[in-house]
């Protein structure tokens, strides 16, 4: 603890004096435990960072597997045109060996 005192001149013990004290507290634990806190309150900006950057990756991900989901669905419904076709051509294709044999037979 440091304490000055000041009165500008002789001191007489009626006359008023201005003291000021200053008192440095210095406590290791309570710093160490505000570094502490402060190490933890930045690793937990940190976690929430990175929680947000894979939350993120994890919306465009989705988009990603949607748009696939969208691709399958057009490709499954151009296949099933292209079946339907072809067992036309097929029936048609039948039909007109059929006709052949009935005019070979006869």
């Amino acid at each position: 603890m440091t304490a000055t005192a000041t009165t500008g001149g002789a001191v007489n013990i009626t006359d008023a004096a201005t003291i000021t004290s200053t008192v440095d507290i210095v406590n290791p634990g309570v710093d160490a435990a505000t570094d502490a806190a402060n190490e933890a309150a930045q690793a937990a900006s940190d976690a929430t960072d990175a929680a947000l950057a894979a939350a993120d990756a994890a919306d465009l991900a989705t988009d990603k597997a949607q748009e696939a989901v969208d691709a399958v669905a057009t490709l499954s419904a151009e296949v099933t045109k292209l079946i339907t076709a072809l067992k036309a051509q097929i029936t048609t294709l039948t039909n007109l060996v059929l006709k052949i044999q009935k005019k070979v037979k006869a």
